[in-house]
C-alpha cells in the first residue's frame, strides 16, 4: 500500500482535520489494511463434515502475520478498555447499560479459552478480499472482508482465539448450515465459541466480552446464547414465539452443548423432529430448525440464552427501533457497511490516542 494513497484516504475521510491527525489516520489505516486473517487450517473436508483437522496447512492464499501485530492491537486499545468488572457502561447513542449485582461470573479474563470464529464456504479472492494474494486494497474492500477484520481486530485486542474456516459445501442443505458442525467441533478445543456472521461485527472494541456475558446473563449452566429477531410474523415459530438468530450465537462447551449441537444437526433427518426436512433449504434454514424444534427440547430459561434484539441483532437503520445492534449490529440489508465500520473504529482509536497524548503534553 502507498503512501500517497494513504494520504489521500486520510483527506477523504478528514477534509478539515489537522496535518497531525491525517497522519495518525494514515498510520491507523497502514496498521489495519496491512494485516490479513489467520488461516489457522482446520477445516472440514467432503464427504463428512465431521473430520476435525487441527494441523495447519499450506495455503496459496495464506500471508504471515507479523509476530507482534496482536500485542499492537492490544496496546492500541488497552487506555481504554472497559474494564472486565465495571457495573456500568454509556454507549455513544446515550445508553447507559448496567450489569445486574447478581452477575458475578467471568470476573477473570478468558483468553485463549475463548475463540472468535469466523465460518464462511466462499473464498473471497482479489483487491478487496481477505484471501487475496497481496495487500488488502482499502478502496476496494468487500463488507465480508470487513466484518473479517473486525472480529479478528477484536480478538486480538482481548487476547481471545480465532480462527477462519473456510468450509467445504454442504450436500443437499442451504450452505448456512454449515455453522452448526463448525462450531461443535470448535467446542472441542474451547471453553466458549462465539459466532459472528461476516455481516455482523462488535461496535465496541473496547468491551470485553466478559462483561457482556455478565450483562446477558450467560451463567455456568447456558449451553447456548442467541439474540432475538424482531419481532414480527415473519420471524416467529410455528408456535407463535419470536425465532433467535444464528448470526450471532455464545457457545459453551459441555456433553449437554455436544447433544445440542447434534440434535441441531440431526434436525432435518427427523429421526427426532418430524416435520424439520423442509429446513434443510427453506428459509430461514438452520435457524428455522433451532427455533422451532430444537430449543424446545431444552430448559429455555436456563440452558438456552436470550440476548436481547436491541443489543445484539439489526442495525439503527431498520424499521424495528427495538433492535438497533448496540454491540452486535447485523447488517441483513447494508452488506458492505462492515467495511465502512471498520475503517471508523481504527479512525476512532487513533484519535483517542492523538487526543490522549496531547493531553499529557
Amino acid at each position: 500500500m502507498k503512501t500517497a494513497n494513504l494520504t489521500h484516504m486520510a483527506k477523504l475521510l478528514m477534509p478539515r482535520a489537522s496535518r497531525q491527525k491525517g497522519v495518525l489516520l494514515a498510520m491507523g489505516i497502514l496498521v489495519i489494511f496491512g494485516l490479513i486473517t489467520h488461516t489457522w487450517g482446520f477445516y472440514f473436508e467432503p464427504p463428512s463434515l465431521l473430520s476435525y483437522r487441527t494441523t495447519r496447512r499450506s495455503n496459496p492464499h495464506q500471508v504471515k502475520l507479523a509476530s507482534h501485530t496482536s500485542n499492537l492491537m492490544h496496546d492500541l486499545w488497552k487506555p481504554f478498555l472497559l474494564d472486565i468488572n465495571a457495573t456500568s457502561f454509556y454507549t455513544d447513542e446515550g445508553y447507559l447499560y448496567e450489569v445486574p449485582k447478581e452477575n458475578e461470573n467471568w470476573s477473570k479474563p478468558l483468553g485463549k479459552k475463548l475463540l472468535i470464529l469466523d465460518v464462511d464456504t466462499r473464498l473471497d479472492k482479489g483487491p478487496g478480499a481477505v484471501m487475496n494474494d497481496s495487500a488488502l486494497d482499502y478502496k476496494e474492500m468487500k463488507g465480508r472482508t470487513g466484518g473479517i477484520m473486525n472480529h479478528y481486530l477484536y480478538a486480538m485486542i482481548h487476547g481471545y482465539d480465532y480462527k477462519f474456516v473456510r468450509a467445504p459445501d454442504y450436500p443437499k442443505r442451504h450452505q448456512t448450515w454449515v455453522k452448526v458442525p463448525m462450531i461443535r467441533e470448535a467446542l472441542k478445543s474451547h471453553d466458549f465459541v462465539v459466532f459472528l456472521d461476516a455481516d455482523a461485527e462488535f461496535m465496541y472494541p473496547q468491551v470485553p466480552f466478559e462483561w457482556l456475558m455478565k450483562l446477558w446473563n450467560i451463567t455456568d449452566k447456558t449451553l447456548l446464547a442467541l439474540a432475538n429477531d424482531p419481532n414480527s410474523p415473519r420471524n416467529r415459530d410455528e408456535k407463535g414465539k419470536v425465532m433467535q438468530n444464528t448470526g450471532f450465537m455464545i457457545a459453551q462447551q459441555s456433553n449437554r452443548t455436544q447433544e445440542l449441537f447434534d440434535d441441531w444437526e440431526h434436525c432435518p433427518g427427523e429421526k427426532k423432529y418430524k416435520g424439520c426436512a423442509r429446513w434443510a433449504n427453506d428459509w430461514a434454514h438452520e435457524q428455522a430448525a433451532f427455533s422451532n424444534y430444537v430449543r424446545y427440547s431444552y430448559n429455555q430459561s436456563q440452558d438456552i440464552g436470550t440476548i436481547p434484539c436491541m443489543d445484539g441483532n439489526g442495525a439503527p437503520y431498520i424499521g424495528d427501533k427495538t433492535c438497533g445492534g448496540v454491540f452486535i449490529r447485523h447488517h441483513w440489508f447494508r452488506k458492505n457497511d462492515p467495511a465502512k465500520d471498520l475503517q471508523r473504529l481504527i479512525l476512532e482509536a487513533f484519535m483517542r490516542v492523538d487526543t490522549r497524548t496531547r493531553s499529557t503534553i
